[in-house]
């Protein structure tokens, strides 16, 4: 079959293809975002045509594919190599010239094709793995993850969802004055998470009673999660913690460990995955939403919980800095004191009502107005910018840089 010549820019006839493998149970913020993104680009460009690469054993409760897969300008085609798996490099330059596609995405960078002549453009999410050797599962896995990231930022168009990130791949990677070429696409948040919900009573057979905190995501040691089980011991013993998402089995988890040796048996509740409607109800029944993740890509959850009208307490790193742009309360990551008092700061007692009700009421303000303009055809934006050739050489300069804890992020120091 002979390819059409590729078009010039991102307008009218502009064929994607798009790795839609990690629309999967197994990939739980790329698949969200992904999913998001591609919902957003068919009804912002009804003029582009998506060709959607799936295989044969992805499964998901989350999305609605048949309705993405259904819209007019999307279609499908089989590409039956999991999303790890050597055997793609050598099928991907096939499979791209077979649906004459003029641009190819990739979700998750692994699965970028290392020859073809569609334009590749390939999502590098964070540099988690890179950054200490404790939050891969094991030495070979991170050296062969680092080669072949190497492999794809040197010979494919990276994009990523924050100007940290940005920054983190440029260093690690020592791109140098080709740090230029990594485009910036803001992620956004769904409108269902700003619904005005009831709180459940139950998850999971698990009633949820009382004030609690709520953290989202999955268990590895990047996300900090056993430091929340010491900030719980340090508060009120009416304060629950919900922690939904269950430990990687690839890693040790400490967790259930630190309940036992702080005795908070029935005080922290492991619901583990839940459905959609009963996570957009636990954003909004929360007392706060904690997130003390060490390094993150983005951290989607801060906008979702934000949406929800729910404050924020996460850690003091660049991209929390960035993402939340002064509408959280941000603390070190190791000291829980500071996140006790934090917590506390946002809960009203006898003597404190009026002040700490004007302090959430800010705080609350601040997210819903974050949340409001961290959309999802924003992102598409900043995908269409990095997609036109003839226009900036990047979606960088759509973004603004990450900025400073002590000029625009509310913070709880030490």
């Amino acid at each position: 079959m002979t390819s059409r010549p590729p078009s010039a820019t991102p307008g009218p006839g502009l064929r994607i293809g798009v790795d839609a493998r990690v629309l999967d149970e197994r990939y739980h913020g790329i698949g969200r975002s992904t999913y998001e993104l591609l919902a957003a680009a068919t009804t912002a460009h009804p003029d582009w045509e998506f060709v959607l690469f799936t295989n044969r054993t992805q499964r998901t409760d989350r999305f609605d594919l048949d309705a993405l897969t259904s819209r007019p300008g999307v279609r499908t085609a089989s590409f039956d190599h999991e999303l790890t798996a050597v055997s793609q490099y050598l099928r991907w330059p096939a499979a791209l010239r077979a649906a004459r596609v003029d641009v190819a995405l990739f979700p998750y960078h692994l699965g970028a094709a290392l020859s073809g002549r569609a334009r590749r453009f390939a999502i590098v999410h964070d540099c988690i793995l890179e950054a200490d050797p404790r939050f891969a599962p094991d030495r070979r896995t991170r050296l062969l993850y680092m080669l072949l990231t190497a492999a794809v930022v040197r010979r494919t168009r990276v994009l990523t969802p924050s100007r940290a990130s940005a920054d983190d791949i440029a260093r690690i990677y020592r791109l140098g004055r080709a740090r230029a070429t990594v485009g910036v696409v803001r992620w956004g948040v769904g409108d269902a998470f700003a619904a005005e919900v009831p709180a459940p009573t139950e998850v999971n057979g698990l009633p949820i009673d009382g004030p609690y905190l709520l953290h989202v995501g999955a268990r590895r040691p990047h996300k900090n999660v056993g430091h929340l089980v010491r900030v719980l011991d340090r508060l009120p013993a009416e304060y629950r913690l919900v922690l939904v998402g269950s430990p990687d089995p690839r890693w040790p988890d400490d967790v259930d460990d630190l309940v036992a040796e702080h005795d908070l048996g029935d005080r922290v509740l492991q619901p583990g995955k839940v459905s959609e409607s009963d996570l957009i109800g636990l954003y909004a029944g929360a007392a706060a939403f904690v997130y003390p993740s060490l390094i993150e890509g983005f951290g989607l959850p801060l906008l979702e919980a934000f949406a929800a009208g729910t404050p924020v307490v996460a850690s003091d790193i660049p991209v929390f800095r960035e993402v939340a742009e002064g509408a959280a309360l941000l603390c070190a990551p190791d000291d829980p004191d500071a996140w006790a008092a934090a917590v506390t700061s946002l809960v009203a007692g006898p003597s404190t009502g009026a002040q700490v009700a004007r302090r959430r009421q800010k705080l609350v303000a601040a997210g819903r107005d974050r949340a409001a303009g961290a959309t999802w055809d924003r992102a598409v934006q900043d995908l269409a910018g990095a997609l036109d050739p003839s226009g900036p050489r990047t979606a960088a300069a759509a973004a603004p840089p990450a900025p400073t804890s002590s000029t625009t992020a509310e913070k709880v120091s030490r």
